[in-house]
């Protein structure tokens, strides 16, 4: 990374029907290779979907430090929806620095890249530089597994609370 680039965090959370972590790590194997991350965590995620696991892959990379934070936020997510192929690069991709973010809720999709994956968050997070942010950064390793309805399509966004994101409510 040179004086002319920040760091960013590419988190990849998928939740996938496996009863065990070597099932659910191995079901991520083409993921991992496509986003050329490496598996950070894998949570039992049972007691709200009954076998079920959340897998978070991790992948640093840089971004220009010039320019509009929230714009190369949001164009390292969509180059790693880029990766996972054709059917992912249509998501909506919401931004507050110091991250940026989209879920894919569609288990056919997902199910292609993932054995009985059934939804995807892919976050950017900025590790340095300014982001205008007071609070410390979480990322996706440390806020938990990507489950229950709080989680929606891209095609149908909601504004939670605690990450409004720069995006209009249908």
């Amino acid at each position: 990374m040179t004086a002319d680039e920040f760091a960013v965090e590419l988190l990849t959370t998928v939740v996938v029907g496996a009863e065990d972590e070597e099932t659910a790590r191995r079901a991520c194997s083409e993921l991992v290779r496509r986003t050329d991350g490496r598996i950070v965590q894998s949570v039992d995620c049972s007691d709200e979907e009954p076998g079920c696991r959340s897998v978070t892959l991790a992948r640093t990379t840089s971004a220009p430090a010039s320019g509009n934070q929230a714009a190369a936020l949001s164009r390292a997510v969509r180059e790693l929806l880029n990766a996972l192929g054709p059917g992912f690069t249509g998501a909506r991709v919401s931004c507050e620095p110091p991250s940026a973010w989209t879920v894919i809720d569609d288990p056919a999709l997902v199910g292609s890249l993932v054995a009985r994956g059934e939804r995807v968050l892919v976050e950017a997070w900025s590790t340095t530089g300014e982001t205008g942010f007071t609070g410390e950064v979480a990322s996706a390793a440390e806020a938990g597994p990507l489950t229950g309805p709080s989680h929606q399509s891209p095609a149908q966004p909601s504004r939670s609370e605690g990450h409004p994101g720069n995006h209009l409510d249908p």
